[in-house]
């Protein structure tokens, strides 16, 4: 590349906006607790007055927090008011205990997909049967919950949230997607049901896995990324066309 060239890709390049080149901790989080679902209301359960959740095998850039003993908070969910398939924001939604400049905050909280129509389904008599059975609950409101019988037993239980991450010392952000997910491994999702229904709380441990999703350039930076591909390449146009002359 000539010397004018590369003079100009740098200028393109110092032209981007800083918070473009900026970066979080990103990679893929993976923390677990104790739940508590009632009609309307997902309760994390503290394991101290400050702390529900503990961190293990993440990577990536939250791999530093995976040390023994390392927790956070996550903020309660009631539905309504965080109705399911609109915007939100929960700020502080995640917190880390090892991280306090790091946060999470809830932006949606998605519907859930399997439907109500299985929601009536009888209770399994096979394991075959069992597996095949699928429930959203629909009472009293959208549920975000995707409900699946494992066995004629068993059951398990998720739901998934849209996130942005927040880095109170630089002032960056990026999204974060995560599924919370819940065994129930002596409950099929009929008696659940029931329970839920008839006022009484279940409680069940849970895990969740969050993954940081990769940010699209706004439009303006592609602007910039192309005027500047696009000098580099009329400079070097130039200077051939002056060694014909």
């Amino acid at each position: 590349m000539t010397k004018s060239a590369l003079a100009l890709s740098i200028v393109a390049m110092a032209s981007m906006p800083f918070a473009a080149q900026a970066s979080l901790i990103t990679g893929v989080l993976n923390i677990s607790g104790t739940v508590t679902i009632s009609e309307g209301n997902i309760v994390f359960d503290p394991n101290s007055p400050a702390e529900n959740f503990a961190i293990a095998a993440s990577t990536g850039g939250f791999a530093a927090l995976n040390a023994p003993g390392l927790t956070g908070s996550v903020e309660n969910i009631t539905n309504p008011p965080d109705s399911t398939g609109v915007a939100l924001d929960v700020p502080d939604f995640l917190t880390f205990a090892a991280a306090p400049n790091i946060t999470i905050t809830l932006t949606f909280l998605a519907p859930g997909l399997d439907g109500s129509a299985g929601c009536a389904d009888a209770a399994p008599t096979t394991n075959a049967q069992a597996i095949m059975q699928l429930c959203t609950p629909s009472v009293p409101s959208e549920s975000p919950y995707n409900l699946q019988n494992l066995t004629t037993t068993s059951s398990s239980a998720s739901f998934t949230v849209d996130g942005v991450e927040m880095d109170s010392l630089t002032g960056t952000s990026i999204g974060i997607v995560g599924t919370f997910t819940q065994p129930f491994t002596t409950m099929i999702y009929q008696q659940l049901e029931l329970d839920v229904e008839n006022g009484i709380p279940v409680t069940t441990p849970f895990s969740a896995q969050f993954a940081t999703v990769a940010a699209t350039p706004e439009p303006s930076t592609l602007l910039e990324f192309v005027m500047g591909i696009g000098l580099v390449g009329l400079s070097i146009v130039y200077r051939k066309k002056l060694k014909k002359a």
